[in-house]
């Protein structure tokens, strides 16, 4: 007999594919056959053998009138598409974790009666989660505060957190040591494609002005463009610096696991990482995200005492190279911190948010 289904609509981004590769994960492992639906993007980053189905889909605001057309017309040919793969799939439920991908199935569902629910990664929430969250049954979010939900929305809100690979909270159970005297200090830099000008460009030249007796000491792990590789390698090297570097980081566990500081964007899954495995660091958040969410996710990090709020506006080598300095010189105020995140770990997140989609369709059934 055939495994009954669950569809997860996600947006092509990491922060949406994630936590729903995660919530999958479960399902598969409890009696489910989860199906996957996003665009183009977030298809390269499901595995091959999960069940995946590409819709076409776009964010409908742009200032001219004629994108904005085609727009709309892409949302349509996704909701007719998501349409008949629910007719065809035929699931029990659909969760939709934001990105305008996640729009055309979770609009679809809403109009064929299927019960839905929507997670909401983000300390604010996106356009398109906003759009959807009256239309759905059940919102879950990650943080208790998250900003924009209208107070004319009924629907249930439920906190879950956001889900991560089991991999990062076993990193936290293990503790955070924090850099010895005169011993190496690993850290981890993690700027993500989006991270060009301050990753590949101001966090280099802020190292290199480091006091020399601490450049002896680092080991760091640096992800930047592949283009930036060559450029940032010759920085270092010229500064007797001992850097990886490297376009992608395929074990992100693994290198958090060493870390004793991180530097790094704030996207929702960054951050849901960073608490799991109680590790410190230093936010900068994209500045061009879309209502500034990262903004919002650094900033209950800050509050706190989790991490450091940077503003790229903010930022100069000068200023960055003045606080790592200060961090390392302090191995007090980084355990400090370390301690607080991990206040923020939901390690039961994807079994909640598994279960109340669950939880939807006993519901349905029992009407």
């Amino acid at each position: 007999m055939a495994k009954p289904v669950i569809m997860l609509a996600a947006g092509g981004t990491g922060g949406h594919i994630f936590p729903a590769l995660s919530v999958g994960e479960y399902l598969l492992d409890h009696g489910w056959t989860p199906v996957f639906v996003t665009d183009k993007r977030g298809r390269y980053m499901i595995p091959n053998d999960v069940k995946t189905i590409t819709i076409s889909a776009a964010s409908p605001f742009a200032a001219r009138f004629h994108l904005r057309l085609w727009r709309l017309f892409r949302l349509g040919l996704g909701l007719l598409s998501s349409a008949g793969s629910i007719v065809f799939r035929r699931p029990k439920a659909v969760i939709g974790f934001g990105g305008y991908p996640a729009v055309p199935p979770v609009i679809a569902a809403y109009g064929l009666g299927l019960p839905v629910m929507l997670h909401e990664q983000n300390a604010s929430m996106g356009r398109a989660n906003r759009f959807l969250a009256k239309r759905v049954r059940l919102l879950a979010t990650s943080w208790p505060d998250t900003k924009g939900i209208e107070p004319t929305n009924k629907t249930p809100v439920i906190v879950t957190g956001t889900p991560v690979r089991a991999a990062f909270h076993h990193i936290g159970k293990d503790g955070y040591t924090p850099p010895e005297q005169d011993k190496p200090v690993r850290i981890l830099i993690a700027g993500g494609s989006l991270g060009a000008k301050v990753f590949g460009e101001t966090v280099p030249e802020a190292i290199s002005r480091l006091p020399d007796d601490l450049k002896k000491r680092l080991q760091l792990v640096h992800q930047v463009r592949a283009e930036q590789i060559s450029e940032v390698r010759a920085r270092y090297d010229e500064n007797g610096i001992n850097a990886e570097l490297t376009s992608f980081i395929h074990d992100m566990s693994a290198e958090m696991k060493q870390a004793h500081l991180v530097i790094c964007r704030a996207g929702a899954s960054s951050v849901a990482e960073l608490a799991a495995a109680g590790r410190p660091a230093l936010l900068v958040p994209y500045p061009h995200a879309m209502d500034n969410h990262q903004t919002a996710n650094a900033q209950v990090v800050h509050d706190i005492g989790g991490g450091w709020l940077t503003p790229e506006s903010e930022m100069s080598a000068g200023s960055l190279a003045g606080k790592i300095a200060a961090l390392i010189a302090d191995p007090a105020r980084l355990t400090i911190a370390a301690n607080n995140i991990i206040q923020l770990a939901k390690p039961d997140a994807a079994k909640d948010l598994a279960e109340h989609i669950i939880s939807l369709t006993k519901q349905e059934r029992a009407s």
